[in-house]
């Protein structure tokens, strides 16, 4: 008879659990508003931040690399030789590096790695032009060009030409085509300085850079060519790095990176790291301090209103006691009806403030968010919570309810 009795009490509860719910309250409805509400902001509050967090860092991202793999400190003041003139010394093995940075990088998504080398080369016209001067000496970068611009996607190329089979494709700085008088298409000689094995070549200007800083002074050529012309086969100067990520996540990168590279200085770029890091935390703290307040507002109004249910229900309470049911089912009852009621607005409230963020993000910011699948299990979640805390909150108010006072009428 057991297994029965206890069947007839689960129906009875959800059939009591049912009434309660569906029974037009104006509590209940004021209830359902104020979870709706808060879920609804909390659910574009999180949405925004998510596109927000996306777009700030694709913009950072066009800043360029934000770390930097350099050979060990080697001069007496502490300061790394850069680029041009670099000795063997002060170089890097290039195919040790890129295979300990490609492995790193499988391990993780979303690293982006360039090995450079820098030096000082001879540039002059092929064809003399009395307008300009014959020849000057220009800082030579040699890297991957197509990497060159998915690592620097800020930088702007102007006249495009196709690349030419028959000589190395090159990109020449704004200032040094404006003092060669060169454009696009025009071919370029290239000598190495004070190296006894470097030698000359000869190279296509495929476009014309101008990012407005140091870049427009120097020449971009494919790495195996500045390194036949420099006389330094498989060297590289530096490797740059895109990590993805927050300040504390690049750094912890970095450190394992240095791990695996003892001989070799791993370093971030600080004022690209933390400057995305800083933002990106003003606006997560800024989101944790809203969300707070709302959930606290939340559950003031639930707590009221929650209390406000009981009392008004007392005559059920008693009827309930006198019948045989125990505080903790009582309890068991408004627990149950105020998950529903967090869950029903919390499903409102995800649905509107979804809405909202796609809305204020197409018209404020002029972007498209891409909605985070999580972010309505959370809401919903968080909204649940808060009610079913709220009516743990009646305990008190249950135990203090007598039946035979609340049956007397009194």
């Amino acid at each position: 008879m057991k297994p029965r009795s206890n069947s007839v009490r689960r129906r009875l509860f959800f059939r009591l659990w049912w009434r309660s719910v569906s029974a037009k309250r104006p509590q209940a409805i004021l209830a359902l508003l104020s979870l709706a509400v808060g879920a609804a902001v909390i659910s574009m509050l999180v949405n925004l931040y998510g596109g927000v967090r996306r777009s700030m860092t694709s913009e950072f991202r066009a800043y360029g690399a934000n770390a930097v793999l350099a050979p060990k400190l080697s001069s007496a003041s502490g300061e790394v030789e850069q680029g041009w003139g670099m000795p063997a010394s002060n170089t890097l093995d290039g195919a040790v590096i890129t295979m300990t940075v490609q492995e790193f990088a499988r391990q993780r998504q979303g690293i982006m790695t360039l090995p450079v080398l820098y030096g000082v080369l001879h540039l002059k016209r092929s064809q003399p032009d009395p307008r300009s001067p014959e020849s000057v000496n220009v800082v030579a970068v040699g890297t991957e060009l197509a990497g060159l611009r998915r690592m620097n996607p800020a930088w702007r190329e102007r006249q495009a030409a196709e690349d030419s089979g028959q000589l190395s494709p090159c990109v020449v700085g704004a200032h040094i085509a404006s003092r060669l008088r060169v454009a696009s298409g025009d071919p370029l000689s290239l000598e190495g300085l004070d190296s006894p094995l470097g030698t000359g070549a000869t190279c296509r200007i495929r476009s014309v850079l101008s990012t407005g800083s140091s870049e427009d002074d120097q020449v971009f050529l494919p790495l195996e060519e500045l390194q036949t012309i420099m006389g330094m086969p498989g060297k590289i100067s530096v490797v740059q790095l895109r990590l993805e990520g927050e300040a504390a996540e690049v750094e912890r990168s970095l450190r394992e990176l240095s791990k695996a590279l003892p001989g070799v200085e791993v370093r971030p770029i600080r004022q690209i790291v933390y400057s995305e890091g800083r933002v990106l935390g003003v606006i997560r703290w800024f989101l944790l301090i809203i969300t707070g307040l709302i959930l606290i507002i939340i559950a003031m109004c639930l707590m009221a209103t929650m209390t406000a249910i009981a009392l008004e229900r007392r005559k059920d309470i008693g009827v309930m006691k006198a019948l045989g049911a125990t505080d903790f089912q009582v309890m068991g009852l408004f627990m149950a009806e105020g998950a529903a009621l967090g869950m029903a607005g919390g499903s409102i409230g995800s649905l509107v403030g979804s809405g909202s963020a796609l809305g204020l993000a197409r018209h404020l910011f002029g972007v498209t968010l891409d909605m985070l699948w999580w972010s309505s299990p959370l809401v919903c979640g968080l909204a649940a919570l808060l009610a079913v805390g709220a009516a743990l909150l009646l305990v008190r108010t249950v135990r203090a309810i007598e039946p035979a006072v609340v049956l007397r009428g009194e």
